[in-house]
């Protein structure tokens, strides 16, 4: 990316990350840095408005999507995906905030009902584009689960591991433990997005 191009994060993390409280934070104390920011939940949308929505029990059913179905969701999510960053990464002065990103169908499947082979999945994500910084986020597990107890402590104890692998696979991503103060966790966050400017 240049230097004229927009600034692209994607925030990473289980349930009771923080992902939504820093999310809101960095939205408010960088609203006059940038000309304009926009927030993505997932993936985008270039037609209709965003109709995504929270599941307050994303794991209670373990049914999964046809393989074919899913198999053409991942290739459409990879259209819609490289055709945003075509209209709009190169926008200078601009930061676009991902709440989660097209891998966590990978981390998370029983949210999406996703039932790809891995070795598919893995293959057709390196085709989707890359944000500037990915921005994981990680607490101990009994402070997670105070916050939410939408995951089953085996199934938390899973995705946390996956997150921070999926951190340790990519130069521009930092792990942010959320079990220090907000404040501090978004300075740390501040400062990776500014050592880009």
């Amino acid at each position: 990316m240049s230097q004229n191009s927009s600034i692209i994060v994607s925030f990473m993390g289980v349930d009771g990350s923080g992902k939504s409280t820093l999310i809101e934070l960095l939205r408010k104390k960088l609203k006059n840095k940038f000309r304009k920011i926009k927030y993505i939940h997932l993936r985008p949308y270039l037609i209709l408005l965003d109709k995504s929505i929270v599941q307050s029990n994303p794991h209670n059913s373990n049914a999964t999507w046809p393989i074919l179905f899913n198999f053409i969701r991942i290739l459409y999510w990879l259209i819609i995906y490289r055709f945003y960053f075509y209209l709009f990464a190169n926008n200078s002065k601009q930061l676009i905030i991902f709440d989660r990103y097209a891998h966590d169908l990978m981390i998370d499947p029983i949210r999406y009902k996703f039932n790809l082979p891995n070795r598919v999945t893995k293959f057709i994500l390196n085709l989707f584009p890359n944000p500037t910084h990915w921005i994981v986020l990680n607490a101990p597990i009994k402070v997670l689960e105070k916050r939410k107890k939408e995951l089953p402590t085996r199934e938390l104890k899973k995705q946390i591991r996956s997150y921070l692998n999926f951190a340790k696979q990519r130069k521009n991503s930092i792990v942010v433990n959320t079990n220090n103060s907000v404040q501090s966790s978004l300075s740390l966050i501040i400062k990776k997005i500014d050592s880009f400017n």
